[in-house]
């Protein structure tokens, strides 16, 4: 990292440096809260924290720029704890390790936290440094922004003063976003009978694992494999060997696309070999089917310990068929901007539940530009697993962000990159749940935009941000700043 020193965006880079060092995975937040609170402390600056856990920091203008409009900068608190799957790291207690590799900036085998840490490095770096010019300023960072947007759901009306809101969680330079998608999630519980195995049968781990996953939102469209859709093929194609399932678990968050899975079966040690060669040909098969997509995956099968109970024959049936008709993927692209997804859905995770109650918890993210296709694709999600007499809920609906083509923000920011880097930047709206569409519901008069360096998927451990791009985007945030009447 300090090699970064050198680069222009150098003060965001000492900020997120700090934030790399301290662990803040979703509902985790606290470390860095307090880190954050004490330096503010130390700076004498405002900072106060909301009931539901938001800070909120005050600056006051810079001399002459007190009569300007004030302004809102927002980011959120926490980040995605994804790993590869041999890598031994406690996102509660251990730091990100941040590599420079050539033009970018990784982590070390898990999510590097550039969503949402860069932002928030900017965020305080602009508090920090008096030499930069602006107007009356508020930072909001958000809590719990990744697994359910409760700092945005629970910020209350009337607690900040800005008229201006500029989010700073985008992920492509050179673009300015103006909408987003809102999202709803479909938490579904199938039930499940179980009784004994024969003692005499044989117990098989059979288990995907490194595909690439990502941002079930931003990478939907990128032809990468779902692998609890993938297991779940697996499974249906191994129709040489009578077996039954004993456990099926996969995915880790419902916003990310399902990297692995693994299932437990059972079945007599005499169809070992039949098994063994299926699995080798469906290993092929993938290959052929991801090979523009994937390229590191694992499909295997060993020995393991016999459960102390399987599926029944029913039970089996419906979890398969279950999952294999699940829709998952891209439904509708956006005709206003291109390759920009209107509506899709992700299948997340699947946990098995044993006890009063043997179920599967099954979560599914549906997103769309559009409430009526949201709900509709909600609903038909819904019907769907009630037909395998599954319990549905619906539930932490957010809505999109319509665009506002009147947006004075938006043409101060494209004045100022068109100056700055002689070039239009392109107006965008993204396939994610960006925390301005909740903010609209209680702030209606805010005139918003969002932007950001350019960061490659996000959510998964290839998590990368390009280091040029900070430089830009570090140097359209001052200019705005000092830019807005």
């Amino acid at each position: 990292m300090q090699q970064l020193q050198s680069h222009h965006a150098a003060p965001v880079w000492s900020f997120f440096e700090k934030i790399c060092e301290i662990p803040h995975p979703s509902k985790h937040e606290k470390q860095l809260t307090d880190w954050i609170t004490n330096w503010a402390h130390s700076k004498n600056i405002s900072c106060v924290q909301d009931k539901i856990g938001n800070l909120i920091l005050k600056k006051s203008a810079s001399k002459g720029f007190e009569d300007k409009t004030p302004v809102i900068l927002q980011c959120h608190l926490d980040m995605v704890p994804q790993k590869n799957n041999d890598k031994a790291h406690n996102f509660l207690t251990d730091p990100i390790i941040p590599i420079i590799d050539g033009e970018w900036l990784r982590a070390d085998n898990t999510t590097l936290g550039a969503d949402n840490g860069v932002g928030m490095a900017s965020c305080l770096a602009v508090l920090d440094d008096d030499s930069i010019e602006h107007g009356p300023i508020e930072v909001l960072i958000t809590t719990d922004e990744e697994t359910g947007m409760t700092g945005a759901f629970g910020l209350e009306a009337g607690t900040l003063d800005g008229q201006i809101l500029i989010n700073t969680d985008s992920e492509q330079e050179g673009e300015l976003y103006v909408g987003c998608a809102g999202g709803v999630n479909v938490n579904v519980l199938l039930p499940f009978e179980k009784m004994e195995p024969d003692i005499a049968d044989s117990a098989y781990e059979i288990s995907i694992s490194g595909f690439k996953g990502g941002h079930s939102g931003v990478d939907i469209n990128l032809g990468r494999a779902n692998a609890i859709k993938e297991l779940a093929a697996v499974l249906s194609n191994l129709d040489a060997a009578p077996f039954l399932i004993s456990s099926f678990t996969g995915g880790s968050l419902r916003n990310a696309i399902p990297r692995e899975a693994k299932a437990v079966i059972v079945c007599d040690q005499h169809y070992q070999n039949s098994i063994d060669t299926v699995i080798n040909t469906l290993k092929i098969k993938l290959n052929d089917k991801f090979k523009e997509s994937e390229s590191n995956f694992t499909l295997s099968i060993k020995s393991c310990p016999l459960p102390s109970s399987v599926l029944t024959h029913g039970s089996h049936d419906n979890l398969l068929k279950a999952l294999l008709t699940c829709k998952n993927g891209v439904f509708a692209m956006d005709d206003n901007f291109p390759n920009v997804v209107e509506t899709s859905c992700n299948l997340g995770v699947i946990t098995q539940q044993s006890g009063a109650i043997n179920q599967f918890a099954i979560q599914v993210l549906v997103r769309s530009q559009v409430e009526a296709d949201k709900q509709k694709q909600a609903s038909l999600i819904a019907e769907h697993f009630q037909q395998f007499n599954a319990r549905v809920v619906k539930e932490g609906n957010y809505p999109g962000w319509t665009p506002n083509k009147q947006s004075t923000i938006y043409q101060i920011m494209e004045a100022e990159y068109q100056r700055l880097f002689d070039k239009k930047p392109k107006p965008m709206v993204i396939h994610a749940g960006l925390e301005c569409g909740l903010f609209s519901d209680k702030y209606p008069h805010w005139d918003m935009i969002s932007f950001g360096p350019t960061i490659k998927f996000p959510h998964s451990p290839d998590e990368k941000v390009h280091i040029a791009s900070v430089d830009n985007y570090w140097s359209l945030l001052k200019a705005t700043l000092k830019a807005i009447d």
